[in-house]
């Protein structure tokens, strides 16, 4: 436990988290935070590459369209995604070299006295946002990239399969990531059920933050529990949160929230969503998901 940390006991710990890597930076950085998350947590982290499968890649073309041509459009994907696979696993190799990470696919007996981080590499084809939507089910964490900053669309609609779907917390990872995350966790509080599910998420990084901040807006709160009153709650789980409350007129909600977050020193912001089925529909806390987006704040979100 690091210095300054606040115990809790009872929180559900993290032991597995998904990764997936699809070969752009995205995936990258996302390892990153799993590892930061990781090593705190004794987790074991799977890298996950799904790679497509090329006659399903090839897009939809002309009756006029030969036999050849088809062949070639189905060699030229199958090259994508090979050069796509490549850059994955050696972006997992480096980082696994550069940490001397153990790799291993059998979890420690159950009578262990110590966990440890841990990593396995696993390679899929498929569609990946199906697969981390049906798989990522069996896991405690996602973690995902944040969208775009890669040339394709597969991180948001990964992201968005993964939020909508698996039914388990996501962690966002910007493309630059701090020195630290989730040593000062910051909430997104508007009193809705879809804020409490958020916080219920965030038990195992609430146990181990250093320091928890409340984030209340202007106008919240009118229908459910107010940011004291999750205050009182928290305390019962042994954590000494702060309430700040900030008004949103001139900014908007979603950079007004950005901005509290970061006066706080906040390196990680839990929040709930809740919306229509797009990502790029959906309001968290308030906030569209495009102000949030345009932040380097990790994110761990639920809907």
């Amino acid at each position: 436990m690091l210095e300054g940390e606040m115990a809790v006991e009872g929180e559900m710990a993290i032991r597995t988290i998904l990764v997936p890597m699809s070969g752009g930076a995205s995936g990258d950085s996302a390892l990153d935070a799993a590892i930061l998350v990781g090593r705190r947590a004794g987790a074991h982290i799977e890298a996950l590459h799904v790679a497509p499968d090329p006659r399903e890649a090839v897009p939809m073309v002309g009756e006029a369209s030969t036999a050849s041509m088809i062949e070639d459009l189905i060699e030229a994907a199958a090259r994508d995604a090979a050069r796509r696979a490549e850059r994955a696993r050696a972006a997992f190799d480096v980082r696994v070299a550069a940490g001397s990470l153990p790799c291993t696919d059998r979890p420690p007996p159950p009578d262990a006295a110590a966990r440890a981080l841990t990593l396995g590499w696993r390679s899929l084809v498929g569609r990946e946002d199906e697969v981390v939507a049906t798989r990522g089910r069996l896991f405690d964490l996602i973690v995902v990239g944040r969208p775009g900053d890669d040339a394709d669309v597969a991180p948001e609609t990964t992201l968005e399969a993964a939020l909508m779907e698996s039914g388990r917390p996501v962690l966002v990872s910007p493309p630059t990531l701090g020195p630290s995350l989730a040593t000062r966790v910051a909430i997104a509080w508007n009193g809705s059920t879809a804020a409490a599910r958020a916080v219920a998420s965030a038990g195992p990084f609430l146990a181990k933050a250093q320091s928890v901040v409340i984030l209340e807006g202007d106008g919240a709160a009118v229908d459910g529990a107010s940011a004291d009153d999750l205050a009182a709650m928290l305390a019962w789980r042994g954590l000494a949160p702060t309430v700040h409350r900030f008004r949103s007129e001139d900014a908007g909600i979603g950079q007004a929230l950005l901005d509290a977050a970061t006066g706080e020193g906040a390196d990680l912001l839990v929040m709930g969503g809740y919306g229509h089925s797009r990502l790029r529909e959906m309001i968290f806390g308030g906030a569209t998901i495009d102000a949030i987006f345009a932040s380097n704040l990790p994110l761990l979100m639920t809907h």
